[in-house]
């Protein structure tokens, strides 16, 4: 946080900076909503008609863009932007302040590292080992024989049950779950018996994982989420899922039991994928699709059922076109019909 002069914000992103003046600049925000004291950017070359009207004090641009207040000039205004904002954030260090509440609740057998800060009323249970700079905000529940990495954030109210293995920079957003019991159940005449849920789940570094999120616990090993991918909120993963490196799981998507998604794989909004099905590296999925069969690399998929992207379109196009289509074939069989009655009446 603070205020910095632009040449020193350029100087921080090595970014070439270009103006008749160096602002001040005390925050980050939109291209339209950005005020005095404001750095913006602009990637879209279609949204270039608003910067004549911006307020900003200075925008992130491409080389080659003229602008009417103080640019930083980049090939990616997006990803110098991203890193803009970083220094605008808050600081860690205030949501979660060092040390241990005198309320939280940590079992003598568990193994703390240093420089923790553990809020009001987190708990952690027996056998528990946290690793060197976490931070645990209030209400978090570690449970026992947990194994979590260094520098993890855990946000208010998320919790880790038994003997899941967290990585390094591993951040949970509030209301996130990690080992949940898998849903599986074994029809037993009238009634359904629940099948014990043995294993674990095991986010490797740099998971992060949304708020209301729930990651279910394998039924015997582990289900398992690769290194730096990103689960967003209210996201629903069944037992014994794998997913890869560098995956984009987005809101309300749930992948059900048993199922093998590859590295760099995106899914849209509450996109479904049934039991068992392998998603292999790469796919995209796009958003309300319904994955009942495997994927092959580099796929994009789209519609319910799954189709590839091309052909779900023009079987959408088509769908358009239905009521025309069918307009036309009644008038098409009215004709037929006529005909047929005139040749009945015909004496030859």
């Amino acid at each position: 946080m603070g205020q910095l002069r632009l040449s020193e914000i350029a100087a921080e992103v090595g970014c070439e900076w270009d103006g008749d003046e160096d602002p001040l600049i005390s925050g980050a925000a939109g291209l339209t909503e950005a005020g005095s004291g404001d750095i913006t950017f602009v990637a879209d070359k279609k949204l270039l008609c608003h910067l004549s009207r911006t307020r900003a004090a200075a925008v992130v641009v491409h080389p080659d863009v003229d602008s009417p207040v103080p640019v930083l000039r980049t090939e990616d205004p997006y990803g110098v932007f991203a890193r803009i904002l970083a220094r605008f954030a808050v600081p860690r260090e205030h949501i979660f302040p060092p040390g241990i509440h005198p309320t939280a609740l940590i079992d003598s057998s568990a193994i703390l590292g240093r420089d923790l800060a553990v809020g009001p009323y987190a708990i952690i249970g027996p056998g528990a080992r946290i690793g060197d700079g976490c931070a645990l905000g209030a209400h978090v529940v570690v449970g026992p024989d947990v194994v979590m990495g260094q520098r993890c954030t855990l946000y208010p109210l998320a919790m880790v049950r038994e003997r899941c293995i967290l990585g390094n920079s591993v951040v949970l957003h509030s209301g996130a779950i990690i080992g949940t019991d898998g849903f599986g159940y074994l029809p037993a005449g009238d009634h359904l018996t629940k099948i014990p849920q043995i294993g674990i789940v095991e986010l490797a570094d740099q998971v992060e994982v949304g708020a209301n999120s729930c990651i279910d616990r394998a039924t015997t090993g582990k289900t398992y989420i690769g290194e730096g991918t990103k689960i967003d909120n209210l996201v629903q993963v069944g037992h014994n899922v794998t997913i890869g490196r560098n995956s984009a799981i987005s809101a309300q998507t749930g992948i059900s039991g048993s199922c093998r998604l590859g590295d760099e794989v995106t899914c849209g909004g509450q996109v479904g994928i049934a039991d068992h099905v392998k998603i292999a590296d790469g796919v995209k999925i796009a958003a309300k699709t319904g994955v009942f069969k495997d994927a092959q690399a580099g796929q994009t998929l789209f519609w319910y059922p799954a189709f590839e992207m091309r052909e779900s379109f023009k079987m959408v196009a088509t769908l358009r076109r239905l009521p025309e289509m069918m307009e036309r074939l009644r008038k098409i069989e009215k004709q037929l019909g006529d005909r047929a009655e005139d040749d009945e009446e015909s004496p030859c």
